[in-house]
């Protein structure tokens, strides 16, 4: 017998239906791998974890030049903008296949809690955009209600 074990990774299916959209519609209109002068705004794969007392955040950007990549917080978003810029070659009416994502690109990821920019530290290598910041721990306050019904009475004992 075999064991269900769909509750052991939650973000699973998530990821598998976001896969399979982008194979359906995909995230370029180029048709069947053709080049088209239409861009549009895609969306790189991101992981974010907590690691050694820290969050970490990482964005797959391969062929992305790190100067042409924008982070910025607001709030408790993470915003991540740049462009991958489309190689003369591709351009060229001799290209018969065109399937990696070029042109803007934008990933907001919602933070744990607001970070102050100064504590957020940004590094990229071989393709990876790694972000790391501290993970604080956010401790709830009470809040007492303030109640204008009566105080309901204790019954007395006999």
């Amino acid at each position: 017998m075999r064991k269900d074990r769909s509750n052991q990774r939650p973000f699973k299916l998530k990821r598998q239906f976001y896969d399979l959209f982008k194979m359906i519609f995909g995230q370029r209109s180029s048709g069947a791998g053709l080049h088209t002068d239409q861009e549009t705004v895609w969306t790189p794969p991101a992981d974010l974890y907590r690691e050694d007392g820290r969050w970490v955040v990482r964005v797959e950007l391969p062929g992305v030049n790190s100067n042409d990549v924008f982070v910025s917080v607001v709030d408790d978003r993470l915003i991540i903008r740049g462009e991958r810029k489309l190689s003369e070659a591709l351009k060229s009416e001799y290209c018969i296949l065109h399937e990696c994502s070029t042109g803007s690109f934008e990933r907001i990821i919602s933070l744990p809690a607001p970070v102050p920019e100064d504590q957020i530290k940004a590094g990229y290598r071989q393709g990876i955009l790694s972000i790391t910041f501290p993970a604080t721990e956010e401790k709830g306050k009470r809040i007492e209600i303030q109640s204008e019904e009566p105080p309901e009475e204790t019954p007395k004992a006999a």
